[in-house]
């Protein structure tokens, strides 16, 4: 399926249409200047540091607080690209009030279409050296920026550091998990990969909010969101761009705070093709490592717990209040994920601990009654015990 392309670039005569009246009319002149910010430093479109790219739906309250905490950076030079994935609250409004007071954001509304397209559409626009991706209700430290471009300006072709997992319930931080490792200081593409799978297992390389990327990467091998998934597109994004990572650098500190709001966040909602994206990205993971001659027997095991942590992820996701499928189509998408090569081929290379020895025991009997009951018991952990649920997915 070819991705579907962005309209041009969204001026502020097609922002929000169906509040424009509430949007004055300054906003609808000035909203997409080149920001003053800019021209009072002499610096053009060209000398940008970061490009902060974000996309948006139904922000409310939580965009405004991550916002705050981006323009609070002790890096100044940057661009904040607000994209409006077609929200249909008042997202539109704030960010327009918002960008009288903040002349470094520029803001975009496309038609809904889903975070990958909005984030690609985000990109196309973002005129700075370095590249950071956050999302729309999370909270970055002031120094994230600084920090990680510092390594970038040092040669680094990626830089990440630790974040810390927020759980909270109606309102009320219930736990703080840090997610971090040691230093780690790469400098050819073969040490990159041979550090990959232990920071991979920690949980610190799947998402894009504790990185900056090269644009010139970026732009040079054309690497964009693969818009036909909402599941494991941030990690597909990534695996295209480690494979043109030379030097890097993690930094051990949690500088990125991640929200996971209400106990329901924890289990996965329901996509058709949430079971396709994991075996690309399987497979994608795999070919990285082989391309350097790196697919050893451990690597192998170290993807194949990957792999079966996004197959336990599929199952619960069928006890998702998203899940609209009959019993018998739940039961019929079980037997073909117990039946795909994929998973047999990640059976074979599995080791690890007790958990996923059950698990692959449990699997290997083909019984999709008991793929079943794997997915309600992880879904049932999701909902009534969630601290831990968090820590078995952490373990390897």
């Amino acid at each position: 399926m070819l991705p579907v392309k962005h309209p041009g670039n969204f001026t502020a005569s097609c922002f929000y249409r169906r509040s424009a009246e509430k949007i004055p009319a300054a906003i609808g002149r000035n909203f997409f200047r080149w920001p003053e910010h800019f021209k009072k430093k002499g610096l053009n479109r060209l000398e940008i540091k970061v490009s902060i790219v974000i996309p948006v739906y139904n922000g409310g309250e939580l965009l405004a607080r991550t916002l705050e905490s981006l323009r609070g950076q002790t890096l100044r030079d940057f661009e904040m690209i607000v994209v409006d994935d077609g929200s249909t609250d008042d997202t539109a409004l704030r960010l327009a009030q918002y960008a009288e007071r903040e002349p470094r954001l520029r803001c975009f509304t496309v038609p809904n279409g889903g975070p990958a397209r909005a984030r690609n559409f985000g990109i196309e626009q973002a005129k700075g050296e370095y590249l950071y991706l956050c999302d729309a209700d999370d909270i970055p430290e002031p120094e994230i920026l600084e920090r990680l471009a510092a390594e970038l300006d040092r040669g680094c072709d990626l830089a990440a550091c630790g974040y810390r997992l927020e759980r909270e319930e109606e309102g009320v931080l219930r736990s703080s998990t840090p997610f971090t490792a040691g230093p780690v200081a790469c400098g050819t593409r073969r040490e990159f990969l041979q550090a990959l799978p232990a920071l991979m297992e920690g949980q610190l390389m799947y998402v894009n909010w504790n990185k900056m990327y090269r644009m010139e990467i970026v732009r040079r091998e054309k690497i964009v969101f693969p818009e036909r998934y909402a599941s494991c597109e941030d990690r597909l994004f990534n695996l295209a761009y480690f494979a043109h990572v030379a030097q890097f650098a993690m930094i051990p500190a949690p500088l990125f705070h991640y929200y996971v709001r209400g106990s329901s966040n924890l289990t996965f909602k329901f996509l058709p093709n949430r079971y396709e994206s994991l075996v690309r990205f399987d497979s994608a993971l795999n070919a990285l490592y082989e391309s350097e001659g790196l697919l050893t027997e451990e690597v192998r095991a170290v993807n194949a717990r990957i792999f079966l942590k996004g197959v336990v992820g599929c199952l619960m996701s069928l006890h998702h209040p998203s899940c609209t499928l009959r019993r018998e189509e739940k039961r019929l998408f079980r037997r073909e994920l117990l039946e795909s090569p994929a998973l047999r081929n990640s059976l074979d290379n599995l080791s690890g601990g007790l958990q996923f020895r059950m698990i692959a025991l449990a699997l290997r009997t083909r019984s999709p009654g008991i793929a079943g009951l794997i997915g309600w018991a992880g879904s049932f952990a999701g909902r009534r015990l969630p601290g831990l649920l968090q820590k078995l997915k952490g373990r390897s």
